[in-house]
């Protein structure tokens, strides 16, 4: 039987604080002398037995099971997975890639609500390949977890910026990222962490759990700028019913398989944004579709282009 188990930040020691059920019987204990594989990771102690530990073995602990959420959901959020230093940095970073780099940028690459007012960016593609910060951001610690997740080595594709401003961000179509990668087999996925805090009411991620053992829905074109394909039959009784909203504080990562049914809804704040940076790895042993990936990149490229959303 699983153990629940509640954690609580001590002020004064700086450390979390667990209170734990008993269980009769067990004293196998994993490398971080915590928890119990014989009993799913929980805790064998004393009935409501209070202890301390460090914040690096309560991580490693809870990452225990990551691949195995990944593998029966289709996603896992890992909290905290930049501390409060690495996200100034990150924010500083974004701030001058954002000042220095955008304006040069390729139409394609960057897109506005109202391309008109710059206050208005909406989502940056491949900052990896423009910045020598952000390209070894992308070959750093979010790297080294798509490769756990997914249990081969991966390659990096592209790190992405998205935003929806107050009262104009408009909502995420459903859709899986997988019919915009044209991969065989789809072995690949997206992380999403969060740059500002982020809920129902300025557009948290939604995902439909386990969608990703279903297969590729139907998609057809949206009009929405950056999410040109949407699932044309969504709605059925098992997408309400599986539908998870994963509010987020900064710095929080989701990690979710490239089949894997999300969307979001509109930013309906009139005060807050919603900003969040994407990670886009593939599996080494899938294989690419290039002729065809590039050939609808150009087509929409040349839409957006003639009907002025670029």
């Amino acid at each position: 039987m699983k153990a629940s188990y509640t954690r609580v930040k001590s002020q004064a020691l700086g450390r979390f604080v667990l209170w734990v059920p008993f269980q009769q019987g067990c004293n196998a204990r994993t490398a971080c002398g915590l928890y119990c594989r014989r009993h799913e990771a929980a805790p064998c102690l004393p009935p409501r037995q209070e202890f301390t530990v460090a914040l690096p073995r309560l991580i490693e602990a809870q990452a225990m099971n990551r691949k195995e959420i990944f593998e029966q959901d289709g996603f896992v959020a890992v909290p905290g997975f930049f501390d409060a230093g690495g996200l100034r940095t990150i924010e500083t970073e974004l701030s001058r890639f954002i000042a220095e780099r955008v304006p040069a940028l390729p139409v394609e690459h960057v897109f506005y609500e109202d391309k008109a007012d710059a206050a208005t960016l909406k989502q940056i593609q491949r900052l990896n390949e423009y910045d020598q910060f952000f390209g070894e951001l992308f070959e750093g610690k979010p790297k080294g977890l798509a490769g756990e997740l997914l249990g081969e080595a991966v390659v990096g594709k592209n790190l992405q910026y998205f935003n929806k401003p107050p009262a104009l961000g408009q909502a995420t179509p459903p859709h899986q990222d997988g019919f915009y990668f044209m991969l065989k087999p789809c072995r690949a996925l997206t992380m999403w962490m969060a740059l500002d805090v982020v809920d129902e009411e300025n557009g948290c991620v939604r995902y439909v759990r386990g969608s990703h053992r279903v297969g590729m829905r139907p998609h057809g074109r949206t009009e929405t700028l950056g999410f040109s394909q949407g699932i044309t039959d969504y709605g059925q009784a098992a997408d309400s019913r599986n539908e998870v909203a994963c509010p987020a504080q900064p710095g929080d990562l989701l990690a979710h398989h490239a089949l894997t049914i999300h969307r979001a809804d509109a930013n309906i704040s009139t005060t807050r944004s919603r900003r969040a940076l994407g990670f886009i790895y593939y599996g080494k042993s899938t294989r690419e579709d290039f002729a065809a990936y590039e050939a609808y990149q150009a087509k929409l490229a040349n839409e957006l282009k003639l009907t002025g959303k670029i």
